[in-house]
Formats: C-alpha cells, sequence, structure tokens
C-alpha cells in the first residue's frame, strides 16, 4: 500500500481535496480487497485510489501514483461519493453490449446432430 502522508502535505495550487468519507470497517475492507492475491488488477487500482482519495490527496496525485488518467480520477470519484457503501463499487460496473442471443447448448448438439444427419447421406450413396 502507499503512504498517501506526503502526497497530502505536497504543495500545489488550488484548494485543498475534499476527502471521500470512509469508515474504519470500510477502509479495511478495501484494504484487504487490494491484499487478496486473486484480486483484479482494475479492483486493486480502484481500491488503492478510493484509499488515496479517503486521505484527501488531489485527483492529479492519485492519477500520477495510481498510474492512469485524472479524467477517469474524477469518474472514479463520483463513483464512490454516489453510495452510501463505496468499498462495493471497486468491482466493474456493467458494460454496455448486446446479450449473447444464443447459448453454447443449443448450438453443441445442432453440430452433432449435423455431423450425423451428413453420415447417413453419404452412407446411402
Amino acid at each position: 500500500m502507499i503512504d498517501p502522508e506526503p502526497w497530502v502535505e505536497r504543495p500545489h495550487p488550488g484548494p485543498r481535496a475534499v476527502p471521500v468519507p470512509l469508515t474504519r470497517k470500510q477502509r479495511e475492507a478495501v484494504a484487504t480487497a487490494i491484499r487478496a492475491g486473486t484480486s483484479e488488477m482494475r479492483q486493486a487500482r480502484r481500491g488503492q485510489a478510493l484509499l488515496l482519495m479517503a486521505a484527501g490527496v488531489g485527483s492529479g496525485d492519485v492519477a500520477t501514483v495510481v498510474g492512469v488518467h485524472v479524467r477517469t480520477v474524477f469518474r472514479w470519484k463520483q463513483r464512490f461519493k454516489g453510495t452510501d457503501n463505496p468499498v462495493e463499487m471497486l468491482a466493474d460496473a456493467p458494460r454496455s453490449g448486446r446479450p449473447p442471443s444464443l447459448s453454447r447448448t443449443p448450438m453443441l448438439h445442432a453440430s452433432k446432430r449435423k455431423q450425423h444427419s451428413r453420415r447417413e447421406t453419404s452412407a446411402s450413396r
């Protein structure tokens, strides 16, 4: 985990960042999610950014530390502020796109039927 203290106290122009409110339990849950060996890199980045935002680190500095664009940090900040439990928002949001129209099971059965029917036709010739 990254120590946020040098980034909070760093002089920069403009007003200080408003920290994202997190309870102690929420901070521990985020830290646990970051440390898990099976956590995705995207979730670990969001979790680290959330901890930095909760400490009061500015958006530009969060983007530099985590390695994403500043606009991404702004989106994450809106995402975390718009909920009662920001820890739940670490997971990926539903993606847009067309849902699958056919399941794989009927397709497998259909291909077996085709192979079987071809054998019958070739044997009858």
